[in-house]
């Protein structure tokens, strides 16, 4: 059998004694303990053990004059509670924040309103922009056919001829593909027959 050494053995009573005492007097109990924590823990239970007398006490004494519910006052809150809202947590903040700053003004000419791009700009983005997406994408897989071809022909130069050759191609067909969704939207017109 293996002993622990860490938790102390306590001696053996009688089952009779046992209901009088508290659990916190089980622990006070005199044991042999290698642990360098025992006088520590000891002194933290003797503590909690002076709270739970002193609250005995209060509790067995006779209640006081106390003042009724409506003598209330905010100031009967712990001085924590107060010293929390007085503190001025804006020292927190960064240096930036602490300025007081004026609220963002539109600067805007009287009689201009804001007039969405022409359907030719917003086409041309959307052709462009696909264009750059296929030739990344084309890129991608031109360098890894062009490393497999440099590798295999032993020439270098073939890696950036394979990156630009297939990252055009990919940039030209997805541009195409893209200036097909650049039709104009035709209107839809709802028959009012159809709710009568």
């Amino acid at each position: 059998l293996a002993l622990s050494l860490s938790r102390p053995l306590p001696l053996p009573l009688p089952l009779a004694l046992l209901p009088a005492l508290s659990p916190f007097r089980l622990l006070a109990l005199p044991t042999m303990s290698l642990n360098p924590f025992t006088a520590q823990r000891k002194k933290r239970e003797e503590k909690l053990e002076e709270k739970l007398s002193e609250l005995r006490a209060l509790q067995e004494a006779p209640p006081a004059q106390s003042q009724p519910a409506s003598s209330f006052s905010p100031s009967s809150f712990s001085s924590k509670e107060n010293d929390y809202e007085a503190e001025d947590f804006s020292k927190y903040l960064p240096a930036s924040s602490q300025v007081e700053q004026s609220p963002p003004v539109w600067q805007t000419q009287p009689g201009k309103y804001y007039e969405p791009p022409s359907r030719a700009r917003q086409c041309f983005s959307k052709i462009q922009s696909a264009f750059m997406i296929g030739g990344a994408l084309g890129g991608a897989v031109g360098f890894l056919y062009g490393s497999y071809v440099a590798i295999k022909a032993r020439n270098v130069i073939y890696l950036p001829i394979a990156v630009l050759q297939i990252g055009g191609a990919f940039g030209f067909f997805l541009g195409c593909g893209t200036v097909i969704r650049c039709d104009e939207r035709k209107a839809v017109k709802i028959d009012d027959t159809c709710n009568q």
